[in-house]
């Protein structure tokens, strides 16, 4: 299978700098950098925490567009969660699962989301799940990271409001702890935390071309005039100006469709 592949090269590749990490940092060099690896592979079980994901809802009709449009495919096991967001968006979030948002799920008609649908299982399909694997791999980091800053920061400004309502020494000692606990959590993960998101904005770079594959898969299926329209309504509903990168999938969309 073409991602055990991609597993089994990063295995070796992480075996490799396990041993010259070991060189330096003796027996906990290597158990730290095997168990980083093994953390992002295990990340999807967290993704749901992460991502705010959720199982779809019998009003969404998510559940029914997504058979119909994975018995179009001729392909099955494929898994859809929701993600609740104003945006019109869908995405591949990790392993075999498709996400798409509550905005999308409400407002789209079943023909356009059974397009959207489709656009996202294309990059599922065949050896189009590897570049989907990394891409996850690539950003979940960023995303967990990112996630556990938030967290440990988010009680600070309410505590503080209740020490100003208190009018105790406490509430402000409690506001000082939880200010230390967050600013140490924030110097350990701040370093690896950009690294991260340097690496997803790279994947972000270089998924352009995933895009135009996953759009052919879409025009394939029948679902081309559908995708199509999407992509003009985000390109007319756009708030920062003209977004090219939109502008040039619409344009490959109708030179598919001829």
């Amino acid at each position: 299978m073409p991602v055990a592949a991609v597993v089994g090269v990063e295995g070796v590749l992480v075996a490799g700098v396990a041993f010259g990490v070991q060189l330096v940092w003796p027996v906990w060099g290597a158990v730290v950098v095997v168990a980083v690896w093994g953390l992002v592979l295990l990340a999807p079980l967290g993704a749901g925490r992460v991502y705010g994901y959720r199982e779809p809802r019998r009003d969404e009709r998510v559940e029914q567009v997504w058979r119909d449009v994975q018995r179009r495919a001729g392909v099955g096991g494929y898994r859809v969660v929701v993600v609740e967001s104003d945006g019109l968006n869908a995405c591949v979030p990790f392993g075999r699962t498709v996400a798409v948002t509550s905005a999308s799920a409400r407002s789209l008609p079943p023909g356009r989301l059974e397009a959207v649908l489709a656009h996202e299982l294309g990059h599922l399909l065949g050896w189009r799940a590897v570049p989907a694997f990394v891409h996850a791999q690539v950003t979940m980091p960023s995303r967990a990271l990112l996630w556990t800053l938030r967290k440990v920061w988010a009680p600070v400004a309410p505590m503080w409001k209740r020490a100003v309502a208190w009018h105790r020494p406490i509430g402000f000692v409690l506001v000082l702890l939880l200010g230390a606990l967050a600013t140490a959590v924030t110097v350990v993960v701040a370093l690896p935390a950009g690294v991260a998101y340097a690496a997803a904005l790279g994947a972000r770079v270089l998924g352009a071309r995933g895009e135009a594959r996953a759009d052919a898969v879409a025009v394939r299926l029948g679902f081309g005039a559908e995708l199509v329209a999407v992509v003009e309504e985000r390109i007319e509903n756009a708030p920062d100006g003209l977004p090219l990168p939109l502008v040039r999938r619409a344009q490959g969309l109708r030179r598919r469709l001829g």
